[in-house]
């Protein structure tokens, strides 16, 4: 029961125990003034009565005519003349009591159950009657209640109106400062809510002694908590730095660079094509004894820092593949040769100064790829290329291409009116893949877009049409349709889906809401979406990501960040946010077997997760045993091409 409740209820019996001793102590009061002031009534009436009939003439008529005329004004019960003894009447008069209620309309509203709680006792008044100096009778007369029942009534019902208009006045007063005091506890309440939903936020400390302390206490208990997050945070970077890069020039190790890569070529949401580039520091252990050792890591750190950065760094990957040769992954690249130039040019500007003569060119390769591609083959190309370069005078950088698959278009204007005519058409649909919890359970069907061709048969993969459909702004539109597809999805399978909304769509805050409205149409689908967002949205569009949250989390759904790999040293900034799951980027999870660092690595990250109130997912799982490494590793769910589920 809420306080305004209890505040209401507590004014309720005070104010009945208050009427209840007043109505007692009034009424007790009222009734015995009542009582004597009917007794003297009746004593002074009988009195005045008697001495009347004693200076008339005592014949029947006169007599009659006088008790009649003093009955009918007087409301008595009777009027009684007897003789002295009193063996024999007179004359005499006696009330009809139903002809006195009808005339009497106040007398008739007093309830019967008042006049049997609170009886009213009215004594016979008597008066002697004389002739001469003869006893000539005696008269007897009591005068009837009604009046005096009127009265009391009235007066009780005065008396609960007014205890009913102070209680009321009092109950109302008493709930607008009960408020006002307790406006600070919804603060205290929300907080609590916050820690309890795993987000250490902090508030201001009210004015009220009281719940200052409560608030203070929070405040304390967030700050350490976060205080922990960013701790752990960091030990984790630096575990990750130490087990995924290498220690001198600071990029990605060869394993950890050749996942990503494996990654890249394997995903469907990747673009359908880039390009491998590969440099080589030739003589690196002549440098090392001409320069010295502490010169030679100088010189490959600003040897990295060039090829970190290049343009489009944020989307590209730059590693370490031994000792001497450097790559760049770079997708969506269809230019090489520009590539190569450039890289040339930014490699000669950044370290060439610091080469002996002779050996300032350095060798550059770069080798073509397409979607699917094995990774073995495209490192060979690489290779192809890189050796090229080196055996040609001058190092030329050098591209390998390989045949590019056919593309349904190659322009932007072309592109703008196929994605426009596909929207048109409802040729987006979505595919299905499942997501197992750690018992093999359904956790929700993941469900990337497909467009397919207005006019051919062709299915192309969001890594075909979303790089093309971000340059022509038609990516929000995108993104409308495929939440529209997952509700239906998700009514017509009564399973969890989970759909791909893009950085665009959640700065695009037209879209947000009309995301919302839609959602709110859907109450029962909503509580079965999941929204995955970039991992770089939430760092870099910090105000919109937690304006989305803001927006869509109350609906129901639950929104968490994909391909999780390079910002967990932050994961800890998003203690206030609430997010549901990290999808940790399948680059991290690949030969987890085989990587003890990296399961040390994974299992702090599971247990932030854990501790921000989140669920872990690994993505590209691609083996049984990956699954159950994984699982052990403390993953609450897993997706890829070796994760099986029956079809629905």
């Amino acid at each position: 029961m809420s306080l305004i409740k209890q505040l209401w209820l507590a004014i309720l019996i005070v104010t009945l125990a208050a009427f209840g001793c007043s109505f007692v102590v009034s009424t007790l009061s009222a009734r015995d003034y009542l009582e004597r002031e009917l007794n003297l009534k009746n004593h002074d009436n009988a009195t005045v009565l008697a001495l009347a009939m004693t200076q008339l003439p005592k014949d029947a008529t006169t007599v009659e005519l006088l008790l009649a005329a003093q009955f009918d004004n007087a409301h008595y019960d009777f009027i009684r003349l007897t003789d002295p003894p009193g063996t024999t009447v007179i004359a005499e008069r006696v009330r009809d009591t139903r002809t006195g209620a009808a005339m009497n309309g106040e007398a008739a509203d007093v309830p019967a159950w008042f006049k049997q709680l609170v009886p009213i006792e009215s004594a016979t008044g008597q008066g002697f009657v004389s002739d001469g100096w003869n006893a000539f009778g005696t008269l007897t007369l009591r005068s009837h209640t009604d009046f005096a029942y009127a009265s009391l009534w009235a007066g009780s019902l005065d008396l609960l109106i007014w205890f009913a208009i102070g209680a009321s006045f009092i109950g109302a007063f008493g709930t607008l400062l009960l408020r006002m005091m307790l406006r600070p506890l919804d603060d205290v309440v929300g907080q609590a809510r916050a820690i309890g939903e795993r987000r250490f936020v902090t508030t201001e400390a009210p004015s009220t002694p009281e719940f200052a302390s409560v608030v203070s206490a929070m405040n304390m208990l967030s700050e350490r908590v976060r205080g922990m997050l960013a701790d752990e945070s960091a030990r984790l970077e630096h575990l990750r730095r130490a087990v995924q890069h290498d220690a001198v020039s600071g990029l990605l190790n060869r394993e950890h660079f050749l996942a990503r890569v494996g990654a890249t070529l394997e995903s469907d949401t990747a673009p359908a094509g880039g390009a491998l580039a590969m440099v080589r520091l030739t003589h690196l252990i002549a440098l090392n004894e001409e320069l010295g050792r502490a010169t030679t890591d100088e010189l490959l750190r600003k040897l990295a820092d060039a090829l970190g950065t290049a343009e489009h760094a944020g989307e590209w990957t730059v590693g370490r593949l031994n000792g001497t040769d450097f790559a760049l992954l770079a997708p969506d690249e269809d230019n090489p040769e520009l590539l190569a130039r450039q890289l040339a040019e930014r490699l000669d500007l950044a370290v060439g100064n610091s080469l002996p003569d002779g050996r300032r060119n350095l060798p550059v390769g770069v080798a073509c790829y397409q979607r699917g591609d094995p990774l073995p083959q495209l490192l060979a190309h690489g290779d192809v290329a890189l050796t090229r370069s080196e055996e040609l005078e001058g190092n030329p950088p050098q591209v390998e291409r390989v045949n590019p698959t056919a593309r349904p278009v190659t322009d932007l204007a072309g592109w703008r009116g196929l994605i426009s005519e596909a929207l048109a058409l409802g040729r987006f649909s979505l595919a299905q893949f499942p997501v197992l919890d750690s018992d093999g359970r359904l956790m929700h069907i993941e469900a990337p877009v497909r467009m397919r061709h207005p006019r051919e048969d062709l299915v192309m993969t969001a890594g075909d049409v979303l790089p093309w459909a971000t340059r022509c702004g038609l990516l929000p539109l995108i993104d409308e349709a495929v939440s529209q597809h997952a509700l239906a999805l998700i009514e017509d399978q009564s399973a969890a889906v989970c759909i791909n909304l893009s950085t665009e769509s959640m700065c695009h805050a037209d879209t947000v809401r009309r995301l919302a409205e839609q959602l709110r149409l859907h109450p029962q689908a909503a509580q079965r979406l999941w929204i995955d967002l970039p991992e770089s949205a939430a760092f870099r569009h910090g105000a919109a990501f937690r304006a989305l949250c803001h927006q869509l989390k109350p609906l129901g759904c639950k929104v968490g960040l994909e391909h999780v790999s390079q910002q967990v040293c932050r994961i800890g900034e998003l203690h206030d946010v609430g997010l549901d799951y990290l999808k940790i980027s399948a680059s991290m999870v690949r030969d987890i077997g085989r990587n003890p660092g990296n399961q040390t690595f994974l299992r702090g990250l599971a247990t932030i997760g854990h501790t921000m109130g989140m669920l872990v997912i690994a993505e590209g799982v691609s083996s049984a045993d990956e699954s159950a490494q994984l699982i052990s590793l403390g993953f609450d769910g897993l997706t890829g091409p070796g994760v099986h589920y029956p079809a629905p």
